[in-house]
Formats: C-alpha cells, sequence, structure tokens
C-alpha cells in the first residue's frame, strides 16, 4: 500500500505541476464549464409558472446587488453577506451567504407579491445552525407581523423544524414541519390559498404540512427581505440561501417537487478520443476540463478502429493495465453518480473491475464484472475499514457493449445500478453508511489485496463520467 502510494503521489506531483502550464487557467476552465451549464435563469420544467420576482443569488463575489431574473427590484446586501458560493447543484458561484451577524440582510425596494391573494414563495437554503427562529426570505410589514416568512423555528419540544407564517386576524398563522440539518441543502415553499383558506408548507417538494389561514385584506405590503426579519431583527439568517422566486399564484405540488430536486452537475467527463504525453513520458487520457485528467499504467492504450463512441476508447488487456485521476472527482459521503460504457474481451472467467473510487484503507465503491453467474455487481463500503461491511447490488453482463450507472442518492437513501438505461437493481444506503474517499478514482482495476490493485480489466472502456448529485431515469436515458 505504502510503496504503490508513494509512486503514485510523485506521478500525481509530476502531472500537477506539468497542469500549470499544459491547461487553462482556473478561471478559463471555469468559464468553458459554465457553458455546458444551465445560463439565465433556471433550466424550465414542463408546465413551469412563471414567478413575478425571483434571485438567483449567483452573483459573483464582490457583486454590490443581487440581480433580478424577474421583477423590478435587486437585492441590496448588508456587509454581512458574500456572494459566489457553492450553490445546491455544486456551482459556483451559486448562492449568497449570510453570516448571521448584525448586517446580516439583503433589502430590496419594494414588495415582490400582493400576499392578500394566492401566491407561493420559495427558496433553497443552508442553515448552519438550528434550534432558533431564523428568518430565510420574508416581506416585511410595517406593523409587528410581515406579510410572510419562511425560515426555521422550534415546536413545543425544543425539536428545529421548518416555519411558514402568515398574518392572520389576530396575530399570525404558522405552518410547521420537517426537520432543518445544519450544513445540508433544502428546498422551503410556502403557499397560501384563500380559495381554500388553507397554508401549506413544502420542504424538497413534498408537502409537510398544512394549516387553516386568512390574511386580512387591509394587510399592507412592504419591502421583500431576504435574511432577516423586518421587524424582529434577531432572527437573522446563518447560512446560504439560492434561487429565490414569488409566484402571484398557487404552484403545482408537481412543479414545486421538480423544482425541489437538486440537479446533479457533471464533475467530470472523459470522452477517451486521444492521449497526451506529459510530465517526462508519462500518457494521460484529458478530461474535458483539465481538471481529473487519467494517468495510464501498464500497456492501456487508445483504439479508434472499434471505438465504443466517438472516435476512441481505452483497451485493457487485464495484465496489469488500469487508467487512475490525479484528483478524487467524487465526494462519495454525498449524492453522487458514476457512469461508463464497457465492453469484455471474449467471456472472462474471473473477476475484473470496471470502476472504483479509493479511500485510505477501502474503495468507497467498486464496479466490476463477476464471473460466477455473469453478472455487473456495485459493492460499496460502509466505512474506510479494510473488513467494512459492504451494500451489494447487480445485474447481467449481457456481452457486447453496455452502458452502466451507478449511484448513491442521500435524499431517497438507496444506491442503484443502471443497465443500459434501465433500474438492474437498487438497495438501502443510509447516510450513516456514506463517507468520503479521498484518494483516486480508478478504471481498469480495484484495490484489492492489500492495496497493490488487483481484478484487472480486459476490456474496453469509454464515456466515463462523474456527477455531483444523483439523476431522474430521463437523465440516465438521454445519456
Amino acid at each position: 500500500m505504502h510503496v504503490r502510494f508513494a509512486v503514485r503521489t510523485a506521478l500525481v506531483a509530476a502531472l500537477l505541476s506539468a497542469a500549470v502550464t499544459a491547461t487553462p487557467s482556473a478561471s478559463a476552465a471555469d468559464n468553458h464549464l459554465a457553458s455546458r451549464q444551465p445560463t439565465g435563469a433556471p433550466a424550465a420544467v414542463a408546465a413551469q409558472t412563471p414567478p413575478v420576482a425571483a434571485w438567483r443569488l449567483d452573483d459573483r463575489n464582490r457583486s454590490e446587488r443581487a440581480a433580478a431574473w424577474a421583477g423590478s427590484y435587486a437585492g441590496l446586501p448588508g456587509p454581512g453577506v458574500r456572494f459566489g458560493d457553492q450553490g445546491p447543484d455544486g456551482n459556483m458561484p451559486g448562492a449568497a451567504y449570510f453570516d448571521g451577524g448584525d448586517f446580516s440582510y439583503m433589502n430590496t425596494q419594494g414588495a415582490a407579491v400582493d400576499t392578500t391573494h394566492a401566491f407561493t414563495a420559495g427558496v433553497w437554503v443552508l442553515p448552519e445552525e438550528t434550534g432558533r427562529d431564523m428568518i430565510a426570505i420574508t416581506q416585511s410589514g410595517i406593523t409587528s407581523t410581515s406579510n410572510f416568512s419562511l425560515g426555521t423555528t422550534t415546536d413545543a419540544a425544543g425539536n428545529p423544524v421548518w416555519s411558514f407564517t402568515l398574518p392572520s386576524a389576530d396575530g399570525e398563522s404558522r405552518v410547521t414541519g420537517g426537520t432543518p440539518q445544519a450544513g445540508e441543502w433544502a428546498y422551503l415553499a410556502g403557499a397560501y390559498d384563500p380559495a381554500t383558506g388553507k397554508a401549506r408548507l413544502y420542504v424538497d417538494g413534498a408537502q409537510v404540512a398544512t394549516a387553516d389561514a386568512a390574511v386580512p385584506e387591509d394587510t399592507i405590503l412592504w419591502n421583500f427581505v431576504m435574511g432577516r426579519d423586518g421587524d424582529d431583527r434577531s432572527k437573522r439568517w446563518q447560512g446560504s440561501l439560492a434561487d429565490v422566486r414569488l409566484w402571484d399564484s398557487v404552484v403545482a405540488p408537481a412543479e414545486l417537487a421538480e423544482l425541489g430536486r437538486r440537479k446533479p452537475w457533471l464533475r467530470a467527463y472523459w470522452p477517451m478520443e486521444s492521449a497526451e504525453t506529459c510530465c517526462d513520458g508519462l500518457t494521460i487520457i484529458p478530461e474535458v476540463d483539465h481538471r481529473a485528467d487519467f494517468l495510464l499504467g501498464g500497456d492501456a492504450h487508445i483504439i479508434t478502429d472499434d471505438a465504443l463512441a466517438g472516435t476512441g476508447s481505452v483497451s485493457l488487456d487485464g495484465d496489469g493495465d488500469y487508467l487512475e485521476s490525479n484528483i478524487p472527482p467524487l465526494n462519495t459521503s454525498r449524492s453522487w453518480a458514476v457512469s461508463v460504457k464497457v465492453r469484455l474481451h471474449g467471456t472472462p472467467d474471473r473477476d475484473m473491475a470496471v470502476l472504483s473510487q479509493l479511500g485510505r484503507q477501502a474503495d468507497a465503491f467498486t464496479l466490476r464484472y463477476r464471473s460466477a453467474d455473469r453478472t455487473w455487481q456495485a459493492l460499496l463500503a460502509h466505512a474506510d475499514e479494510p473488513d467494512a461491511t459492504t451494500t451489494q447490488i447487480g445485474g447481467p453482463a449481457s456481452g457486447g457493449t453496455q452502458t452502466l450507472l451507478l449511484q448513491y442518492d442521500a435524499k431517497a437513501g438507496d444506491v442503484q445500478l443502471w443497465i443500459d438505461g434501465t433500474l438492474a437493481d437498487s438497495a438501502p444506503y443510509a447516510a450513516a453508511d456514506a463517507w468520503e474517499a479521498v484518494q483516486f478514482l480508478q478504471a481498469g482495476r480495484d484495490s484489492a489485496a492489500d492495496g497493490v490493485g488487483a481484478h484487472y480489466l480486459d476490456g474496453d472502456i469509454d464515456e466515463v463520467r462523474t456527477w455531483a448529485g444523483a439523476l431522474s431515469g430521463e437523465e440516465i436515458n438521454s445519456l
């Protein structure tokens, strides 16, 4: 183990040194990646209701205001607000950070929505703490009760809960439910329907609570504010906010469910079209943005006469061939996905690894071929320990070129193996089982046999992708 890591460390250092001159600058790479991500307003979903006011809060660091992509008013941040943080989809910039201090707020210069009529408000929130009242967004009334507010509070037992409040004839109506988690993103939405006299609270697109509500018709509308209550400034938000939207209607639950789904972010993509020589003769397969290049080991090489996709694939002969990334392209402690096209050479009579992500003492996951029953199998360790318990799922290896996708969905609490766009198997995998593998992604071998490297693949691989977040069935079928 130690010898292997020492050799790899030297190679990685050489690769990183070469990358200073051989790859685009950080800003250029960021711009290249941004060109492959949605720009402008967030991507539309079917029959999306247009908001009357909206702020993405993905403004660049040191921006003087938050640009509005719907409505008339920009967000004017206090000194306790920082732009440019990572959003719920992993993009940077993608969120605004509120430090919870005296100046942790963002004002606007008018009312965003008429709360005496039907309306819906939604926002991505990441609280850094729970167990107290914090206001994420509010329309600040000039009386003691805001036009509405969304944030956190505590229940009668002192447990943290999400909260949606509205004014009433005798004070306020409050809807509470769900459980905030410090350091975790959630999509929070509140909807008021005067036709039914109901206020509803949604978390991650699912309704968690409802209550009777009737906003007085003579309620005076005032300015929309993010990060604190206009009247009680002790309820300042500490954490991040992103993608604030307000609608002058009751938004359908299906639309809120789509908005509340954390969109996967493509972290790395290797099309395997060509190889490059650098670093005193080392051969690498470049990632499209040169962020996590693969080092070719053994006599693994590019083939162009019978590629699995595009104009090239990597061929491995099972005798010590492999690929290894120079940085970890996945955070395996949170939702993630990885996919690959693979074609075996013949019908192997031994087990062989296709992909694996290394920890210090175990692989967080291994995706491999099992010869005993001719299946694809995924093993996911529950800890970075040599003899850790594993979760195993699998599906048929039918021969020829197949597309495999393995993912962990933290929200659903499971792992899934998809084969050629079809869900082959799934199993429970709790957040307590997930851990971050801080080493490298390997293709063509795993780290069995005391970390020396084993189960070498005799076959061809192509189109390796990794994501932060879990994919939907539609997104998987589009690969």
